[in-house]
């Protein structure tokens, strides 16, 4: 579309502005704070609790020294109200802080300071099989609390993470209520493997994969699946540490090469039962239209076209029928509503803790006939038996059901309501005046929108049972066992009925479909730990062997020729017999694996981290059943030498660097093995018998693919910590990809996929958190960035690999070494020919037509001539998030975005390149378009259009998706509580996707339907809503 000015050339400045504003600040401010005490005679007392760096503590546990009947806890902003005697003595403990024990002597007010705690384990970070101090961590790893995530109508966990780590990319596939995310941690190295992390859910690895994918039977067309981790509740998740480097992931071995995601989950602290309930409720809309043609607009248009011999008069539009119709708007839901509600009981005593949650949530689609909705239960239980014995359990169990719209992407156009609406004729009214049926367009073999949204139903239920139980054993003083067993049980069923409202439908007498898939988990898994401190020497070893299987099975069935609409899927036994089709499957795989690790700490200065797996996998080749995966790590933590321990401004200086490798097993089941599958009958002595023939060659040499790491850290404070961070730089090589090559003929194939081909994927990350202002006015930034340059460097000799369709758009991207994998590949417009232009270098071409490069000069535009036009790996990413808070008072404001990543916008391809002409499209192409009296528009003439639509693919068609975005606006009130009912209560409104800058035309830059790792199509995704919740939060 046409190039606007750069809107986001402004926004550079900005933020570098507010960047360093937040880093000055700090240091002007830092050496002093004042505090004020009123004193009043009375028993109620009230104040705040912060840390040594002026911020709040939530969640301390607050006791009257010597009574178990009184007490409370600190709010998310660190206040706390409590009614006790004039002379008591108050106890103010927390995890991680030294317990204060102060008497109140009769104040009403009273703010306390809580130290850090050295004795104890200080501000713990989860790892692999374990947990490490902060402070003694020698890999890349982000860890984010509670109040870190992400907030407002959050679904899954993946959500949580957007924007808030370095070197993390986190990407819509869909928008749709429950529609599945890509994670991508430090770029992608793999063309046919996955390139998703592995989840770890309180010691469970998942198999992230949903059991029925796409949203339907085939006939819906829909490539849209859903997330699995819908099915935890965010507010249960007590923590997320992302895992990058290969130091950190590669105790995972075979599938820690796409990074790790560990999430924990919360449980109950020590202290009385404690009733907490959230609920959120608002609407949504979509964020943004796309503007199509109008009836008047389309008539004129059209008609236009054929005046210039671009048509015939047969397909002249002469009617609008009642005003013609908004077919986009038809479909969109005005104020979708969403809700949240969370109930949860929490406590514990010297032995036991405990936590019990309810969860319900339903979330309407912004388009008609979608929607999301789930609900959840958990419980997580830890108990000392006895002296030496603590054991527990984790388990989590949830329903979820998704209400799809048909959202097709092929050229059949019946299949996706967006589709449909975006082509649909604007003149026509919804029904036939007449039959009362939806109208029908005489110029296209495509369902009316609101027959594909209403006839088209489709819906699935997903039961889903996780968890973990554990018993850990003190065998001497330091030296634990610990057995873990975890099981991952999800049943998800699938209906879709297309009824006679349809095309599709009337012709085959309704449709109706159903899809059954199970997916099974099971770990078992055993560990041992062994501390040991020796003068200056502190050891921490780890040593386990782990088995996990997974088991997939599913079958489908579909009839046709119904005797009416009313059953739908309830009978499919009353379809057509000849009608009936049924498939089934099953497949599995399996890991077994030892590992080991140890943590040196040298005078509390010097660290060393090593590690070692052994992964054997079913999915592997006979000749290479077991990969093996080492790391080592070094740390130097320079605030305790002497040189930097005295200079007052650096709080905490670590360097650290590590190296690794790492793998992914993710290749899919049997790929090593020969295949077989049944194919067309054949007649074999009069009688007719189906037929198996050889599918794929064994390969006995197949494995993994492995990635070796490279990564160089620096972890700073300043300040007395109010400024804090890290930088990293990281080199990842992926070998071993798997890709399709050559092989003799005398085999019976032609290709066999073997190990070969690599990747490079190279960056820089910052983190920076400042504590901006402190005292009675608060400001904390939070800000990230990171670069990412990815290039192929072998493809085992192969030249290129060209592949990638959506609609009229074809051979879109090109794999090749030196560039970014699925680099979009099409010819470059150098602008339009205009009347006069010298066509001696493009004999074919036209007044109106686009100029394209002609890159070989041999004067004939063709395949030859097409160009590298950009690729889907950002740049740049960037967010930043600021907190303030003043009293009872809180912002938070979040923005995020990202440079230098490319789109395909595939509605631009069918508004220059339609497929016939009786189509609508994109307004201001059409409007603006080039004729003999408008030859200075940037749009070409839309007569004849068909001449280049081989050159679908070019650099007008391909945007830029560069963006920046107000995510998220909360402002929150907490409320004076009074008596002993309401331990804290607030009050909250948000917004999110408030505001959007960016020079692309379609829906969101930030979509991309084609999944996370390929190259970035946007072909009427489902569009992204804009969303204003009020919430409430309540602490029995």
């Amino acid at each position: 579309m046409k190039r606007r000015a750069g809107k986001l050339r402004l926004i550079g400045p900005f933020f570098l502005c507010l960047a360093l504003f937040s880093l000055i600040v700090p240091q002007r401010v830092w050496a002093g704070r004042a505090y004020s005490k009123v004193i009043l005679q009375n028993i109620r007392v009230s104040g705040t609790v912060k840390d040594d760096t002026g911020q709040p503590v939530p969640g301390v546990s607050i006791k009257v020294k010597g009574q178990t009947n009184i007490g409370t806890s600190t709010d998310p902003q660190g206040r706390y109200v409590l009614e006790v005697p004039a002379n008591a003595v108050l106890l103010f403990s927390a995890v991680g802080y030294t317990t204060q024990q102060i008497p109140l002597n009769s104040r009403s007010t009273l703010n306390v300071t809580l130290a850090d705690d050295v004795a104890k384990l200080g501000e713990v970070v989860v790892v692999g099989y374990g947990t490490v101090k902060k402070s003694d961590v020698t890999g890349a790893v982000t860890s984010l609390k509670r109040d870190e995530f992400n907030q407002g109508a959050i679904t899954s966990a993946d959500q949580l993470i957007a924007g808030k780590a370095s070197g993390v990319q986190v990407v819509q596939n869909s928008a749709e209520p429950g529609g599945g995310i890509s994670v991508n941690i430090r770029g992608s190295g793999s063309i046919n493997a996955s390139n998703s992390p592995l989840y770890v859910v309180d010691g469970l690895p998942l198999d992230n994969s949903a059991a029925v994918t796409g949203s339907s039977a085939n006939f819906l067309k829909s490539n849209s699946p859903r997330n699995p981790l819908n099915s935890i509740n965010p507010a249960d998740i007590l923590s997320i540490e992302i895992l990058k480097d290969a130091s950190a992931t590669a105790i995972y071995g075979s599938r820690g090469a796409n990074g790790v995601v560990l999430i924990t989950t919360r449980n109950g602290v020590k202290g009385a039962l404690k009733i907490d309930y959230d609920v959120y409720a608002g609407v949504q809309n979509v964020a943004h239209k796309v503007r199509l043609l109008n009836a008047t607009e389309y008539q004129s248009t059209i008609n236009s076209i054929i005046d210039a011999g671009g048509g015939t008069n047969a397909q002249r539009v002469t009617t609008i029928n009642d005003g013609g119709t908004n077919w986009l708007d038809q479909l969109y839901r005005k104020n979708a509503p969403v809700q949240n509600h969370n109930l949860s009981f929490s406590g514990g005593t010297d032995n036991t803790n405990y936590l019990i949650s309810l969860n319900y949530f339903n979330q309407d689609g912004v388009l008609i006939n979608s929607g999301y909705k789930r609900f959840g239960a958990r419980v997580n239980v830890e108990t000392r038996i006895a002296d030496k014995l603590k054991v527990g359990m984790n388990l989590n169990s949830s329903y979820g059901k998704d209400v799809f719209v048909s959202n097709g992407f092929d050229l059949n156009e019946r299949a996706g309501i967006l589709y449909a609406g975006f082509n649909y004729d604007p003149t026509l009214s919804i029904r036939n005046a007449t039959t009362g049926r939806y109208t029908l367009s005489n110029d296209l073999n495509i369902d009316n929108p609101l027959a594909i949204a209403n006839g088209k139903t489709s819906f699935s239920n997903t039961y889903r049972t996780l968890g973990t139980v554990f018993g850990e054993y003190t065998i001497i003083p330091g030296l634990t066992a610990k057995l873990n067993l975890g099981a991952d049980v999800l049943s998800q069923r699938t209906d879709a009925y297309v009824d006679r409202t349809t095309i599709e439908g009337l012709a085959a007498g309704g449709i109706a479909s159903i899809l059954q898939g199970n997916n099974s988990n099971y770990l078992v898994e055993a560990t041992m730990n062994y501390n040991k401190v020796i003068g200056k020497h502190a050891f921490n070893f780890l040593a386990g062997a782990t088995a996990q299987k997974f088991i997939f099975d599913d079958v489908s069935s579909e009839a046709r020729g119904f005797p009416s609409d009313a059953t739908k899927t309830d009978n499919l036994g009353l379809g057509a017999l000849t009608s009936f089709r049924g498939t089934s499957s099953k497949v599995n795989n399996s890991l077994l694996s030892y590992l080991a690790r140890v943590n040196y700490t040298l005078n509390n200065k010097y660290l060393l981290t090593a590690s070692f797996r052994a992964d054997g996998s079913s999915r592997f080749g006979k000749n290479n059943k077991y990969g093996y995966f080492p790391s080592v790590a070094l740390g130097w933590k320079l605030d305790q030498e002497s040189f930097i321990k005295n200079i007052e401004s650096i709080s905490t200086l670590k360097l650290r660097a590590s190296f690794g490798v790492t793998g992914n097993q993710d290749i899919g089941n049997y790929l090593s093995l020969e295949t077989y599958a049944t194919g067309n009958t054949a007649v074999f002595n009069d009688t007719q018998i189906a037929t198996t023939s050889p599918t794929r060659i064994a390969n006995p040499n197949l494995k993994w693919e492995s990635a070796e790491q490279y990564n160089l850290g620096l972890d700073y404070g300043f300040f007395k910590n109010r400024i804090t961070g890290s930088i990293e730089y990281y080199v990842k090589n992926t070998k071993d990809m798997l890709l399709s090559l050559p092989i003799p003929r005398e085999t019976g194939f032609t290709t066999s996929v073997v190990n070969v081909g690599s990747v490079k994927n190279k960056g820089f990350e910052l983190s920076v958190t400042s504590r901006n202002l402190i005292g009675a006015f608060q400001w904390t930034t939070n800000m990230n960035l990171s670069t990412l340059k990815n290039k192929v460097t072998s493809l085992g000799g192969i030249a290129n690999i060209i592949s990638g369709a959506a609609g009229q758009s074809t051979n879109i991207s090109i794999i090749q070494e030196g560039l970014p994998l699925y680099s979009f590949y099409g010819y470059k417009v150098l602008g339009i020919w205009q009347t006069g232009d010298d066509f001696s270098s493009n004999p074919t071409a036209k007044p109106g037509t686009f100029k394209f490069q002609d890159v070989n000069g041999d004067k004939v535009i063709n395949a030859d001539d097409r160009v590298v036009l950009g690729n889907s790996f950002p740049k740049l990413l960037y967010a930043m998030g600021n907190n303030f808070n003043y009293k009872r008072f809180g912002l938070y404001v979040f923005i995020e975005g990202v440079h230098g990543v490319s789109m395909l916008n595939n509605n631009l391809v069918d508004t220059y390149f339609p497929a016939n002409l009786k189509r609508n499209r994109l307004a201001e192409p059409l409007l603006n378009s080039w004729t003999a009296t408008n030859p200075s528009t940037v749009y070409p003439s839309f007569v004849n259009t068909a001449a280049q639509s081989a050159q679908a693919v070019n650099s007008y068609t391909v945007e830029d998706a560069s963006y920046v975005r107000l995510n998220t606006v909360k402002l929150s009130y907490s409320i004076p509580v009074k008596g002993k009912t309401f331990k804290n209560a607030s009050v909250y409104v948000s917004g999110q996707n408030l505001a959007t800058i960016t020079d692309y035309t379609g829906y969101d830059p930030a979509l991309n339907p084609n999944g996370g790792a390929n190259f970035r199509v946007d072909w009427n995704a489902y569009p992204t809503a804009r969303t204003f919740l009020l919430g409430v939060s309540i602490g029995l």
